[in-house]
């Protein structure tokens, strides 16, 4: 633990040590060594890079290693820090009449520097891993509760021994001879001092308060680290954030990446530029097409507009083709297998999910996105939200076209309350996981399944 703090160090003087060396001293080598490698403009060059460098790692937090760090994640950051340094670079060039790369130089160079420093970058993160997976650079813990919450996280600690964690046992307010407890509240302060305990992790929603009143007094005699671990299994959310009101601290539950702005626009712009596409290279002559056809066989209308249950739970008007004969049950009842009331245009129609085109107007609207959970029936809403647990979290965010659940297999009629349950413990997955590679994913498994074939297409 005690040589962490070494580590961003001896990461930033191997990344300068790769820099200079191709834009420095390997570039003056093959030049010779030529006096212009000395001049003035050239030395302000070269600390002009190294700062920029710096800073641009300092933005992105590029220096930062620890047990919650992951390779694809180490990966985007230096590719960010690389694209900024690279317009730095240039910017350089723009400001000074400097000559001293072609353009030949820079497309050599930067594939070169970026393949070392993340080779670099690698090769600490593995040293730094092995080393605390074999026992060094660790921490002593204990947690202070126990539950099913607790458990879990023992067994993180004992089954990932690279994050650089020691359980030593559970405290619990009364004796007991279940494995790991080794003490009762009265036991913690010496437990610290002689075995020492460096973070006490506490499970909020099982402690007694009279454990308040010792943890004050362990932590004013050792240097030992609190964490809480507050249960929101309930909520299902993914990250917190504390804010104070006044002199109150409270804990505000983040719901997933798209509660912010940046995320909610990148989204955005995603869904008007598919949106326009569809309209403009497929509906644009369907929609003439399909009102031809309809005009000399049911006359019933191109268009379906049914109420379906939206973002915050909102209603709006969820348009599609026109695939049933008017009927009494068209917001009550979902289409079922032989459903007597479709016709032989809608069959085609839903058979090839042409009829869900038109949400694509919706998506242009705001009401909807591309990708999303699909939004139910306001019947159905009433219903599941009592029967299936954190159902109304899939209104956290806006319904979409298709969706994770969709494209996993779950859509079309729902016949059991289970098969709700799995339908949303995939929207909730992609609520707390969404990225906009997993948007692409999901639209390229929905082009696959309709190509393919879905059965519960009807």
């Amino acid at each position: 633990m005690k040589y962490s703090k070494y580590i961003p160090f001896i990461s930033a003087i191997g990344d300068l040590l790769i820099l200079n060396f191709l834009f420095n001293f390997l570039f003056c080598y093959l030049r010779g060594f030529d006096q212009y490698c000395f001049s003035t403009i050239s030395i302000s060059f070269f600390l002009f890079i190294n700062l920029t460098w710096i800073i641009s790692a300092l933005i992105f937090k590029a220096y930062r290693l620890d047990y919650t760090l992951y390779k694809k994640e180490i990966l985007f950051i230096y590719i960010k820090t690389i694209i900024i340094f690279f317009f730095l670079f240039l910017l350089f060039f723009q400001v000074t009449s400097y000559g001293y790369y072609s353009r030949d130089n820079i497309k050599l160079l930067f594939p070169a520097f970026f393949t070392l420093v993340v080779s670099w970058r690698f090769f600490l993160y593995y040293i730094f891993f092995f080393y605390r997976k074999y026992g060094f650079n660790y921490r002593n813990v204990i947690i202070i509760g126990y539950n099913d919450r607790a458990t879990d996280l023992k067994d993180y600690f004992n089954n990932n021994l690279w994050a650089g964690y020691r359980f030593n046992g559970f405290f619990t307010y009364q004796k007991s001879d279940k494995k790991n407890i080794v003490g009762t509240y009265g036991d913690l302060e010496s437990f610290v001092m002689d075995n020492n305990i460096d973070e006490i992790y506490i499970m909020t929603n099982e402690i007694h308060k009279s454990i308040y009143s010792i943890i004050s007094s362990v932590t004013s005699k050792n240097a030992v680290k609190i964490r809480l671990v507050p249960d929101l299994s309930y909520f299902s959310y993914m990250s917190l954030k504390l804010v104070d009101y006044d002199m109150v601290s409270v804990m505000k539950i983040q719901q997933g990446p798209l509660n912010f702005w940046l995320n909610r626009l990148i989204k955005r712009f995603f869904d008007i530029v598919v949106s326009i596409v569809v309209i403009v290279l497929i509906l644009s002559w369907l929609i003439p097409l399909l009102s031809i056809i309809d005009l000399f066989s049911q006359k019933e209308g191109v268009f379906f507009v049914q109420p379906r249950s939206g973002l915050n739970n909102k209603t709006f008007g969820l348009l599609k083709f026109r695939t049933m004969k008017k009927n009494s049950d068209a917001h009550t009842k979902q289409a079922a297998q032989d459903d007597n009331r479709i016709t032989k245009l809608g069959e085609i129609l839903r058979k090839t999910s042409i009829d869900e085109l038109p949400q694509f107007f919706n998506v242009i609207l705001g009401k909807m996105s591309v990708i999303g959970p699909r939004p139910h029936m306001l019947k159905h809403t009433e219903e599941y939200k009592t029967l299936v647990n954190k159902f109304m979290i899939r209104h956290a965010v806006k319904p979409g076209i298709t969706g994770y659940a969709q494209v996993r297999g779950h859509r079309g009629e729902i016949k059991k309350t289970k098969d709700m349950k799995e339908r949303v413990k995939l929207d909730i997955f992609y609520i707390e996981n969404w990225t906009l590679s997993l948007d692409f994913k999901i639209v390229f498994l929905t082009i696959g399944n309709l190509l393919k074939g879905d059965k519960k297409a009807y």
